[in-house]
């Protein structure tokens, strides 16, 4: 059947903005085009916009909060905007990149307070020591080589047995002391002192700085703390509880020179009952006693001990009863079961077995 009317080209031209445009008319959304010059202050890098422009009072007089509603409305639509722009130019465009920031924010916490200083520290200030630098390697002259000043195969090492395996024994000298111990002796001891001082001036400096090593919170307050007596007991209650902070509670560790006994303290003291007060101290705590037992009665009332032996003589009773009945139905039992045996043949009239008298042994009786 044939039409009058006219076949649609087969490549038309789809106009997108003419698209656009009726979508964003018929839209209750609002549109990204603000009507508004664009005098905003920008801070991308903060994500912020300020806006110089003056509010408008008569508009602000009519409607408050529909004023600025819309005024927000708009400056956050240009921000947007400027986002936006920046992802326009990006090569990437799954992430915006901020510029860095231009307005300088002031600081949520305050300055850290300057470390204190070590003993060495001060010592090296007052006497003008500078810290320079020193090389890896050394030379040994007895080798005549280059040798690490630290480590393996370090130059000069007091251990090393081609250096110093013969000591020279001097007709003074005590047999019974072996000279390469002794001659060790004074090297342990200077380490042992030179640990110590380390100790001390780790303390040192985190007790002047508030801090411990069980965190920030742990510090002491210098201010507490005028005089060498409340330093010195502070310092032994510390020694005290750094003793018995390990896994076998300062059982198996070693005992440092001029430290402490771990045992210090007082025994425990217990009372005796023949000091005067005793009996009473006594009686109050007995009295605590029953009250937790016994919460229902009051402290202080005395037992009736005649209300007490009827309610166990009357206990006892009722149990006797109990046995006594429980008794007697099992004899009548053991009764119905003897009746209903069947009896045996014998040689008597009534059948039953019947019982021969037994002979009399010895000699009879006198009459």
């Amino acid at each position: 059947m044939a039409t009058d009317a006219p076949l649609a080209p087969a490549a038309s031209r789809l106009d997108v903005r003419a698209l656009l445009q009726a979508q964003a008319a018929s839209s209750t959304r609002p549109s990204v085009v603000v009507d508004k010059e664009d005098d905003l202050q920008y801070d991308l890098g903060h994500l912020c916009a300020f806006d110089p422009s003056p509010v408008d009072a008569e508009a602000l007089r009519e409607d408050r909060e529909g004023h600025l509603l819309r005024t927000a409305r708009d400056n956050m639509q240009l921000l947007a905007n400027q986002l936006y722009g920046l992802l326009a130019g990006a090569q990437e465009k799954s992430v915006i990149r901020l510029p860095p920031p231009v307005t300088q924010l002031p600081r949520e916490k305050p300055l850290p307070e300057a470390r204190q200083l070590t003993r060495w520290e001060k010592f090296a200030k007052e006497k003008g020591i500078v810290k320079h630098k020193r090389s890896k390697m050394v030379w040994d002259e007895e080798k005549q080589v280059w040798a690490p000043r630290y480590g393996f195969g370090r130059a000069n090492n007091p251990k090393d047995k081609m250096q110093d395996w013969v000591i020279e024994a001097k007709p003074g000298d005590d047999p019974n002391v072996d000279p390469f111990e002794a001659r060790e002796a004074p090297r342990k001891m200077k380490l042992t002192k030179q640990k110590t001082q380390q100790e001390r001036n780790r303390r040192e400096a985190s007790h002047a700085a508030g801090a411990s090593s069980k965190g920030a919170g742990a510090g002491i307050d210098r201010n507490a703390l005028k005089d060498k007596d409340d330093m010195k007991k502070y310092l032994g209650e510390a020694m005290s509880a750094a003793q018995v902070s390990t896994a076998s509670v300062g059982r198996f560790d070693k005992m440092l020179r001029g430290e402490a006994s771990r045992d210090k303290g007082k025994r425990k003291q217990y009372e005796t009952a023949t000091q005067q007060g005793a009996s009473s101290k006594d009686t109050a705590r007995s009295q605590q006693v029953f009250k937790r037992m016994f919460p229902d009665n009051k402290v202080g009332t005395a037992i009736d001990t005649s209300q007490a032996v009827k309610q166990a003589n009357i206990s006892t009773e009722a149990d006797n009863r109990k046995k006594k009945v429980a008794k007697v139905a099992a004899n009548a039992t053991k009764g119905k079961a003897a009746k209903s045996a069947p009896r045996k043949s014998g040689t008597g009239k009534t059948g039953g077995a019947v019982k021969a008298k037994s002979k009399p042994t010895g000699k009879p009786k006198k009459k």
